[in-house]
């Protein structure tokens, strides 16, 4: 910009007073148009006689017409190439409008458009209009999720007007609630019977008030699990217990929780029963699941040798039969 002034300093008045769209625009046109590579005598006659908006439209053709004013929002300085090659890009997509509405044009601006692009297209509709940069690309991945499952219907995606997250949030749940639960691989002993879909597990966290719930933190790891198999949940009707199984690999399980309503104690022998009745039908529980155990006995020796000692994988003289443990 400097060697174009040298030869025409008149464009410094027009520069001092253009408004920042204006600034952007030949920015821009400095950047992309082809008439920007001429003599610089000659680009410095274009941008002096020509109008803001039609060096914009000569560096990004077909752009929308409400680009222009929209650069008003793009802050007071020009910006380097990358910066407009993306605001082009976007003002070509299907999700223009989120850009020139929105109040800031900016990187975190870009990068939602441009992740919206890259969405499943019925969510990045709903994120288009709701202007929930947030929360977008969550959504995102649960849809994924479901569709992996089958269990977007036709009309999960599509909300009414001015309907919002939460519209969204209870018709995913009830997605995810069609998802029936794998079989266990084993018999449940009676009185108990499987919990068998996530929309079940939601009814009963709220009668336990527990949490199970999903409105609670953590809950949503449970309804995963149901769904994936790798936790299993039983209820009873009397004695009123829920129960929380969860596979820790090899046909292992843990029992993570045998509860009541507001996670009352079990009566006496109850979870004892529940045990027997388990290893009858030939399911391994342990008592421990090995991830609390490992770090419990490295916990006991780094207690033991003092926290500056915690490698076992040096070599050292195993106190208890002498063997040397490799390095």
């Amino acid at each position: 910009m400097a060697a174009l002034i040298r030869v025409k300093p008149i464009l410094i008045a027009r520069l001092i007073v253009a408004p920042r769209e204006a600034v952007h625009s030949i920015g821009t046109f400095l950047h992309f148009a082809p008439d920007a590579c001429r003599a610089d005598a000659e680009v410095a006659g274009l941008i002096n006689d020509s109008a803001p908006r039609d060096l914009l439209a000569a560096a990004l053709p077909g752009c929308p017409s409400r680009l222009y004013r929209a650069l008003d929002r793009a802050g007071d300085r020009v910006r380097g190439r990358e910066f407009y090659r993306r605001v082009g890009n976007v003002a070509a997509s299907p999700f223009a409008d989120v850009m020139l509405e929105a109040k800031t044009i900016d990187d975190a601006c870009l990068t939602y458009c441009e992740a919206l692009s890259a969405m499943d297209p019925e969510v990045a509709a709903i994120f288009a209009a709701l202007r929930d940069r947030y929360h977008a690309e969550f959504a995102n991945s649960l849809v994924a999720f479901l569709r992996a499952y089958g269990a977007v219907g036709e009309n999960d995606l599509r909300l009414p007007p001015r309907a919002g997250l939460p519209a969204l949030v209870r018709r995913l749940t009830r997605a995810l609630g069609r998802i029936p639960a794998p079989d266990p691989g084993f018999e449940v002993p009676a009185p108990y019977r499987q919990i068998t879909s996530t929309d079940e597990l939601q009814r009963l966290g709220r009668e336990f008030q527990n949490c199970l719930a999903l409105h609670h933190w953590g809950a949503a790891e449970h309804h995963l699990r149901l769904i994936d198999g790798s936790g299993v949940y039983l209820v009873a009707d009397e004695p009123r217990l829920l129960v929380a199984l969860h596979r820790v690999g090899g046909g292992l399980w843990v029992l993570e929780q045998c509860a009541g309503p507001k996670n009352e104690a079990p009566p006496e022998g109850a979870q004892a029963a529940l045990l027997r009745g388990l290893a009858a039908n030939g399911v391994k529980v342990l008592s421990t699941d090995p991830q609390t155990a490992l770090a419990r006995l490295y916990g006991a020796i780094r207690r033991q040798r003092g926290p500056q000692d915690d490698d076992l994988n040096e070599a050292v003289i195993d106190e208890d039969d002498g063997e040397e443990v490799a390095a």
